[in-house]
């Protein structure tokens, strides 16, 4: 036992190293055993101050700045999309245009499970689910004074309909037939077939997911090519907004936006005009740094920390809060981890080798030495929200058969000496003279992925598979295009029922090897059955009973199969600096997450409050 917590430990200091310097090599060299982990972030490289705001803007003190640092490994060490504000543009970085500029139709609080009108009032069904009506709310604006109307809706709902290389396009293409305005505040949407979750999955702003159907007419119908409009002219006032701020100034280093005083939510009453005069976006950059900055009250927000960064910044700086001050401390994420694999490449196109693999790691471990016990073991590829938990709960007789958290070596050595396996002199699994080898494939800094890999890495060596692990700058497009064997990442799919996760696994999905996959069946897993029934559930209300035993019948499929291996619970802790601002989202009062790259963060700013 003392010799694995040394083990460990060095992991731990190897992790911190990894997750500051964000390193794109593969396994670093090990750290001496025993080494402090504790001390090691006070070898950070020297806070660099946010730069100076760029002549001729107003002058905001900074009590009423906020200045938030960039999202991991996102655009890291400056911005490259200096002048793109064109939102429906792939890859663009999440520094304002979605998150101060452009609001939502809807929006969903994942964590109280609130459903949030906002640009519009409310919607209905026709009975069979075929047609939605929108209403929008009256005194809506753009930020020239053109008004917000039904109009600006079916634009962009055709425009994405008409290019389906543009971002959201291929949400609508698959659920609209036709749209129309039926009067300046309503919108009918003539949908493809029963789909009961179109307004929630399409038009509600949920986390980082809904279709922004809300691009100002007026600018883009003049557009030739919307594929290349970069959306940005400071003589014009672009981009225009609906949101409460305005771009002021954009370079590599910072993006800054002002709030307006004429946004329309405050002239109606329908929201208080943001105390938060100013936002500031920061690219990317190491943890050490971000420490370092916001412990010295230069930042506000910073993406998430490792768990001995955020002690040593608290231990630094009281002000320094996260989102609750109980196990887990941050606030919960909806990306559960895996480690995934190319199921068409063998032997992981076996689900008893996957099992196998499943088997050999120790997620209480992940959780202690990765995380100091501020996340959990996840038993399926779903969050544990209030909307979805209920779903959870009722396969609990299919998860005491298959238990998808047992660590049991015993189980992987009966599994692979029944597959005519043997261990060669090293301790790996052979077979016919071939080893498993294989390269694990993930975020080169992210705060759920990126901690565990070393870790899940060791156990798999110790279970006897030769696994290694690899950072790289391309790693999405790898994982893409399947060119990545192995692959730790999250499943990005239900928040309040279990269809949008199970049409993850759906066999249309599945492409061949070297055909790139957007995000959906990135297993590459086909199963004409469980797709059928998935099928069945796409037409069903989450209240529908008969959604429970849809879902029931399909994971008698999915967890005999195991597509990918459950880990861990994604939990930011992400740190807030009460110096300046406060009111932030608690465990007490979850009315929003800080999740300041996500485009749920336009219900943030009303509510922050100035300390002075």
């Amino acid at each position: 036992m003392v010799s694995r917590l040394l083990r460990y430990s060095s992991v731990l200091v190897v992790l911190i190293l990894l997750l500051t310097s964000c390193s794109t090599s593969g396994v670093p060299p090990a750290a001496p055993a025993g080494g402090d982990a504790a001390a090691a972030p006070a070898a950070a490289q020297p806070a660099a101050p946010a730069a100076a705001a760029p002549a001729g803007l107003a002058d905001i003190p900074r009590n009423r700045t906020l200045i938030m640092a960039g999202l991991g490994g996102e655009h890291f060490g400056g911005f490259t999309d200096v002048e793109m504000f064109n939102n429906y543009v792939p890859a663009i970085s999440r520094s304002g245009i979605n998150q101060a500029c452009t609001e939502g139709l809807f929006y969903y609080n994942m964590l109280g499970d609130d459903f949030i009108p906002w640009l519009a009032e409310s919607y209905e069904y026709n009975d069979d689910f075929t047609e939605a009506i929108v209403h929008l709310r009256e005194g809506a604006k753009w930020s020239d004074g053109v008004p917000f109307t039904a109009n600006d809706v079916v634009f962009t709902t055709n425009m994405l309909l008409e290019n389906p290389e543009l971002t959201g396009a291929g949400q609508i293409i698959d659920a609209v037939a036709s749209v129309e305005a039926v009067d300046d505040l309503t919108v009918k949407f003539t949908l493809n077939g029963t789909t009961p979750r179109f307004v929630f999955d399409v038009l509600t702003y949920h986390a980082d997911l809904g279709v922004r159907l809300v691009a100002p007419a007026h600018v883009f119908q003049d557009v030739e090519d919307v594929s290349t409009f970069n959306n940005y002219d400071p003589e014009k006032g672009w981009p225009l907004c609906t949101g409460p701020y305005k771009l002021v100034a954009t370079d590599v280093q910072q993006k800054i936006w002002d709030l307006r005083e004429d946004w329309w939510a405050a002239e109606t009453g329908f929201q208080p005009l943001p105390r938060v005069q100013r936002l500031i976006f920061l690219p990317g950059m190491d943890e050490n740094t971000m420490v370092q900055m916001i412990i010295n009250n230069e930042i506000d927000l910073a993406f998430s920390f490792a768990a001995p960064n955020m002690e040593l910044a608290q231990a630094q700086n009281p002000k320094i809060t996260t989102f609750s001050d109980k196990p887990p401390y941050g606030f919960l994420d909806w990306w559960p981890m895996g480690l995934g694999f190319n199921d068409t490449v063998a032997p992981f196109d076996d689900p008893e080798i996957r099992w196998a693999i499943s088997y050999s790691i120790d997620r209480d471990e992940i959780i202690n030495f990765a995380f100091k016990g501020t996340t959990t073991a996840t038993r399926l590829p779903y969050p544990g929200f209030p909307g979805i938990q209920p779903f959870i709960d009722s396969v609990d007789d299919l998860l005491q058969e298959y238990n998808t958290t047992e660590f049991n070596l015993a189980k992987v050595d009966e599994i692979m000496t029944g597959k005519g396996y043997e261990k060669d002199g090293e301790g790996f699994w052979v077979k016919d003279g071939e080893r498993i080898t294989f390269q694990i494939i993930t975020f080169p800094q992210h705060p759920s992925a990126t901690p565990q890999v070393p870790i899940v890495t060791e156990q798999l060596r110790r279970a006897g598979f030769d696994a290694t692990f690899l950072l790289p700058a391309d790693f999405a497009t790898r994982i893409q295009t399947g060119q990545a064997v192995a692959f730790l990442w999250g499943h990005g799919g239900s928040m309040n029922d279990p269809y949008a996760t199970m049409d993850l696994y759906h066999i249309r999905h599945v492409k061949p090897t070297g055909e790139s996959i957007p995000f959906t069946n990135l297993y590459r897993w086909s199963n004409q059955e469980f797709s059928d029934i998935v099928d069945q559930m796409r037409p069903l209300e989450a209240d529908d009973p008969k959604l429970k035993e849809l879902f029931h019948d399909a994971m008698e499929i999915w967890l005999p199969n195991l597509p990918d291996i459950t880990l861990t619970e994604t939990v930011i802790l992400l740190p807030r600096n009460e110096t300046y601002w406060t009111n932030w989202p608690t465990a007490e009062n979850p009315y929003i997450h800080e999740g300041f790259w996500h485009q749920t963060s336009m219900i943030l700013w009303p509510a922050l409050e100035p300390v002075q």
